[in-house]
């Protein structure tokens, strides 16, 4: 069957529809424990100050097997074909689902029994940390390819010249999962918290506990089976395409381990919970590991020889001479960071606002509501922008949003205090998240447009790949920075030691104003970010890409015939 044929018979905006509720399911995931990570400490009883930076692991652990994951599962699903993959991923999902609901139970007891004969004593609570992080990695290691296979299946169903809003709906309701996922976690754990006791007499009788964090975990696997069965029924007549040639075994080592060696060596995870007291016990920081980052650069270097060298490369290294691709690539990078910029600087702003930990709950809900205020735009503007990508092009539509980007994080860098107003809040997340929503579609539909049919699934995991690296060199790398920012300001500006136990309330509230200034800075960051990322969209990125059969004359010279 040709593609004009499969596009003939199938009606490519009802597989869209269908598949998007996978989508959907496995982006929820990525942001869900954002808003409650510190409750789940309280829960296992582990100390919050003491245990936050292996915690973070839950989801920078989860952000990075997810790039990993997109990293070879695009080729994968030019192999094997697009449905296979989808399949297997949204099932392994589910493991990793299920693994993180019961890791207090039996996969905590595996983790201890390996720990006892290994001849350790360790805490059952901090087994049961190292089981969710573990859950947490599966999952992601499943939901990785959900987003970049599907847009590769845009890619199969439409044409060049219509790619621009379906890739825009695929983006918009990745985002949406974001958004539920600080709100649909943060108004759950709250809720749950608020009725534990009417649930404990409801539930008691079946031998159920109380519904609590992990019951979010549980209700993705029915969830995951519903999509898994849309799945089937939309695939049930797309044609399975298979690329030829061999996977890259090498080149997926080299890049996984310099991606895991470059969030090692870069000292740490966000700590979401900074508040005054806690950043008065922070003055020694990890520093940055010189060797773990040594390593990952000659990880990257072998990547790179070995791509220029093998016929059936992981990644064509030719991709990257096409404008728009090289050219997205880089911008999505700074996308990227920019992005997490947003996402970290709101929960650390309302935990140093909110010093009680019996108020936790409550600022889960106010951390998801006003996460909202970027990520609900973010998934809106997504489909305008591929509207406006179709009319006034790729360039302009992607300059139009890292515009408003500037903008957002600009006003964040002049307004925030401790006394900001949540209202204005909401106003300038607003910017970020339509500036960067505006972004998705053009680059996505240049990326694409920019790959042969057998390389489409590679380009379109390169298309989120830099984005996820973005966010996860900025999860590494934020906390160093803003420790740093904020004992330096702390010792020039109050003097006295830092680890006393006499400080006033006027002190504590001092250093929170010192905090929220150096979130005020992160958005400064965020709008240089935005600026640089203008250059190569003004300079790299064109109306149209038409894919070229570069590779496969690559291939005829390399076997002589």
């Amino acid at each position: 069957m040709t593609q004009k044929a499969t596009r003939a018979t199938v009606n490519p905006w009802l597989v869209l529809g269908l598949i998007c509720l996978p989508i959907f399911i496995g982006s929820l995931d990525l942001t869900i424990v954002s808003a409650f990570l510190p409750e789940i400490l309280l829960k296992l009883g582990l100390p919050l100050q003491s245990t936050l930076d292996e915690a973070s692991w839950v989801v920078s652990g989860y952000l990075l097997a997810y790039a990993i994951s997109m990293m070879f599962m695009g080729r994968v699903s030019d192999l094997i074909g697009r449905r296979k993959v989808y399949i297997v991923c949204l099932l392994i999902f589910v493991v990793g689902s299920i693994l993180v609901a019961t890791a207090h139970t039996w996969p905590t007891d595996l983790l201890y029994l390996a720990a006892r004969r290994m001849g350790q004593r360790p805490e059952k609570e901090a087994m049961t940390l190292l089981a969710i992080i573990i859950g947490r990695i599966v999952q992601a290691l499943g939901a990785g390819a959900l987003v970049p296979v599907s847009l590769a299946l845009v890619g199969d169903l439409f044409p060049p010249e219509r790619r621009a809003q379906p890739l825009g709906v695929v983006g918009a309701v990745d985002t949406l999962g974001w958004v539920l996922g600080h709100l649909y976690g943060g108004i759950l754990v709250s809720f749950f918290a608020t009725h534990q006791d009417t649930f404990t007499n409801l539930l008691s009788g079946l031998g159920w506990p109380a519904p609590d964090w992990r019951t979010l975990f549980w209700i993705n696997v029915p969830l995951t089976l519903i999509g898994l069965a849309f799945t089937l029924f939309a695939l049930r007549h797309v044609e399975e395409k298979r690329a030829k040639g061999r996977f890259d075994i090498l080149g997926t080592l080299l890049i996984a381990g310099s991606l895991i060696a470059l969030v090692v060596g870069l000292g740490g995870n966000v700590d979401v919970s900074l508040s005054p007291t806690n950043l008065q016990d922070a003055t020694t920081l990890p520093p940055l590991n010189g060797g773990v980052l040594l390593i990952a650069l000659l990880a990257l270097i072998g990547f790179v020889l070995v791509e220029a060298r093998l016929r059936d490369p992981l990644i064509h290294l030719e991709l990257f001479k096409r404008r728009n691709l090289a050219s997205g690539a880089v911008i999505n990078l700074f996308i990227g960071f920019c992005l997490m910029i947003g996402l970290v600087t709101v929960p650390i702003l309302v935990n140093v606002r909110v010093q009680d930990s019996a108020q936790l709950s409550e600022a889960a809900l106010q951390t998801g509501i006003l996460l909202s205020a970027l990520t609900v735009p973010m998934a809106l503007a997504a489909i305008p922008g591929g509207w406006l990508s179709d009319r006034i092009g790729f360039k302009k539509t992607t300059m139009i949003g890292l515009v408003l980007g500037t903008i957002g994080f600009g006003l964040v860098w002049q307004t925030w205090k401790l006394d900001i107003s949540n209202a204005l809040i909401v106003v300038e997340m607003i910017f970020i998240g339509v500036g960067i929503g505006l972004t998705f579609s053009p680059i996505s539909a240049a990326v694409i447009n920019s790959a042969d049919e057998d390389h489409r699934g590679v380009a379109s995991a390169l298309v989120i790949i830099l984005r996820l690296i973005g966010m996860t060199v900025a999860v590494a790398s934020l906390t160093n920075f803003a420790l740093h920012r904020i004992n330096g300001l702390a010792a020039t500006e109050l003097g006295g030691s830092l680890q006393g136990t006499d400080q006033t309330m006027e002190f504590i509230n001092a250093y929170a104003g010192i905090a929220v200034r150096v979130l005020g800075e992160l958005g400064l960051m965020g709008a240089v970010l935005c600026v640089l990322a203008l250059i190569p969209a003004a300079w790299g990125m064109k109306g149209e890409a038409v894919p070229q059969p570069v590779i496969e004359e690559r291939e005829i010279k390399a076997t002589g015939d």
